[in-house]
């Protein structure tokens, strides 16, 4: 239609709806007319259709004139009662048919967001610890840091080594903020995206320490994954997931996401019973131009509830380390096979100076890893309350003493391959309402090599191998998804030098 036509159109209209007034319809009746016979002239309109707009017009004008006269005869005002019911209907009916129309047809879904919006949910949690640590004052006070070491690429012997604080008691105040966003693509496919707080690079700790004049912290991506559902309850995972094996803080710590891929399924006998498998590779150590280290692990397990209150859960698993053994240089001197040493060490494991120079060290582990773990648990539930008692025992296959004795060279800590816990809970089995509370008592005991000591709880003993001792916790809801948490661990190393540590946590926690 061009632009002529959209204004005769326009005056056309407005001519009729004018000379529908009565005071305007007479003066304006011929203008109408000659401006819709234009119409018509012109082919916008056809004649029938200009002839039905203007007979409309007059019998509106008529109508209206015949209301007024009427109106001002009578000089009363004519308004009929609506009962408030019959008006509160009419209201309703009129704004259901709207709402119905408007979504039908398309035009707005009222009182929602974008459709885009209802697949993303987010998440997330605040922590704010403070944390007592006491050192006995018979500890050994020269325990070197071989993260440290390693972290510096090595160190000259004549310089000194950095040293763990084992004498020095600490009273600290930490948060951990995380923020999690979760997308549902398709019914099948679902993204994960986690952000998290921490002071510094490593697997087992979102921690961010108050105390350093107020500089901003950093935020790191904790997870990013996707998680593909091809058959109902079968995922495969891929990416910095989170963890997908049943097991206790003994194997790994809570905190720990692996990067790579998985593959899990779960299978319901019945509405009591089900059975469970994951397996998974992990890459640990990227290098350029020597062989990679990985993670191959695969788990089975089972559930199963019984007696209407009973439940028991079991997990057998297996954890292949593949190239995380380090070399020891040639006797020459060189350093080719410093490519070998650890990116990462927390403390416990047998380790070994790589060096063969006599004037520097560099940190490298001493045994292979093949762990073995079993994961069981079994409880009752009693109304809103569960009492739990949970257990993991972990034995490293590959742990071979004479191997850790040739590559030492010399005399050092008794190695062993054997690792333990048990735990005991009471109370409701998560603390997310304001009066719900959880009790839990335990006792661990992880030799040298019974797991890697990098990936360990990072609480008990502050990380690390080589130690045993009680952990005791109490947990009360204050208010809706807020809690207070009372944890005190006490550790004790089982071969190496005294070294004894009570840790007092008093947390605040916050989910949302």
């Amino acid at each position: 239609m061009t632009l002529r036509n959209l204004f005769l159109c326009g005056a056309a209209l407005a001519v009729t709806a004018i000379a529908s007034t009565p005071s305007f319809a007479q003066s304006n009746d011929d203008l109408g007319v000659e401006i819709l016979q234009l119409l018509v002239d012109e082919g916008v309109i056809p004649f029938d259709r200009a002839q039905g707009l203007l007979d409309a017009a007059r019998r509106n004008a008529a109508l209206r004139a015949e209301t007024q006269a009427a109106a001002q005869a009578e000089n009363v005002i004519n308004v009929p009662y609506v009962p408030e019911t019959v008006r509160t209907e009419i209201a309703e009916s009129i704004k259901s048919d709207v709402i119905q129309t408007a979504q039908a047809e398309g035009w707005v879904a009222p009182n929602t967001l974008p459709e885009w919006t209802q697949r993303v949910s987010i998440s997330g949690d605040l922590r704010v610890r403070g944390q007592w640590e006491n050192y006995a004052d018979d500890n050994f006070p020269f325990f070197p840091d071989a993260n440290a070491i390693n972290q510096q690429g090595g160190v000259l012997d004549t310089e000194g080594f950095p040293l763990l604080n084992s004498t020095f008691d600490r009273n600290r105040v930490l948060y951990r903020a995380r923020l999690n966003v979760e997308a549902q693509v398709t019914d099948k496919v679902k993204v994960g995206i986690r952000f998290a707080s921490g002071d510094a690079p490593g697997a087992i700790s979102t921690n961010s320490i108050f105390g350093n004049y107020f500089d901003r912290n950093t935020l790191w991506v904790d997870q990013a994954f996707v998680d593909v559902e091809p058959i109902e309850g079968v995922h495969f995972l891929a990416g910095r997931m989170p963890n997908p094996f049943y097991s206790t803080t003994l194997v790994w710590d809570e905190d720990i996401n692996p990067e790579g891929v998985a593959l899990t399924g779960a299978y319901s006998f019945s509405e009591r019973a089900n059975v469970f498998a994951t397996a998974g590779v992990f890459p640990l150590q990227e290098r350029e131009l020597f062989d990679d280290s990985y993670l191959y692990a695969g788990q089975l397990g089972g559930e199963v509830e019984f007696a209407s209150s009973f439940f028991a859960k079991a997990g057998l698993s297996y954890y292949h380390y593949e190239n995380v053994q380090s070399l020891k240089n040639a006797d020459d001197g060189s350093r080719l096979t410093d490519w070998s040493a650890p990116e990462f060490l927390s403390k416990g494991n047998s380790i070994f100076n790589m060096r063969t120079d006599g004037l520097t060290t560099l940190a490298g582990l001493a045994s292979e890893f093949e762990v073995g773990a079993l994961t069981a648990e079994i409880g009752y539930t009693a109304g809103a309350h569960e009492f739990k008692l949970i257990g993991e025992v972990a034995k490293n296959f590959a742990m071979d003493e004479s191997d850790i004795a040739q590559l030492r060279g010399e005399a050092g800590v008794k190695p062993g391959d054997l690792g333990w816990t048990v735990r005991a809970f009471a109370g409701h089995s998560q603390v997310e309402e304001a009066g719900q509370w959880r009790l839990m008592a335990g006792y661990r005991h992880v030799e040298t090599d019974a797991v890697l000591d990098i990936f360990t709880d990072s609480d008990f003993a502050l990380g690390g191998t080589d130690v045993e001792g009680y952990e005791l916790e109490a947990i009360y809801g204050v208010y809706d998804n807020t809690n207070l948490a009372l944890r005190w661990l006490s550790s004790d190393s089982i071969e190496r030098a005294p070294y004894s540590l009570d840790i007092l946590h008093f947390d605040l926690n916050v989910s949302f």
